[in-house]
């Protein structure tokens, strides 16, 4: 990198230290969600988009909107109606018109949900102790959390409407 901490060649962009830590940010994201969306999905049968529906059902059970639901998950409408749909297929969510504004359409629990929604959640915690809070050190755990969610946060402001 450039003293002005600009790239102007390949090897500038390899040795950008933004770079390297977004980096480290996304591979320990996708081989945390490889490591433990697979076993989730191995132990219940959810797959962890289904767990991440459940647990924001659960949050709301007055139900939750399909396009609340497709911008929380960040999928598009389309992928979200077809996660919902192999859900109501599994028997684990429910959708229905809102008494509201019949334009709009509700998802929530059914209690077979409810229930898989607990048992996954249980050998979950077990996952995330071995593989997360057992490898980060107690006292910086809080720090990266909040740093995260913070990161979390700004983007979801700062994403375009999904189409």
């Amino acid at each position: 990198m450039t003293a002005e901490g600009r790239i102007d060649s390949p090897a500038d962009a390899v040795a950008d230290s933004r770079i390297q830590a977004f980096g480290v940010l996304l591979t320990a994201a996708n081989r945390l969600e490889r490591l433990l969306g697979s076993s989730m999905e191995h132990e219940s049968g959810l797959s962890h988009p289904m767990f991440e529906v459940l647990l924001l059902l659960a949050a709301r059970p007055e139900g939750a909107a399909m396009g609340d639901l497709s911008r929380s998950l960040v999928l598009t409408s389309g992928g979200a109606t077809r996660l919902i749909d192999r859900m109501i297929a599994g028997g684990l969510v429910r959708r229905q018109r809102s008494s509201a504004d019949k334009r709009v359409q509700v998802v929530t629990l059914t209690p077979a949900g409810s229930s898989r929604l607990v048992q996954a959640a249980r050998r979950h915690v077990e996952e995330l102790d071995r593989h997360v809070f057992a490898v980060l050190p107690p006292d910086r755990t809080g720090a990266v959390v909040d740093g995260l969610d913070r990161l979390s946060h700004h983007a979801l402001e700062a994403l375009p409407p999904l189409g």
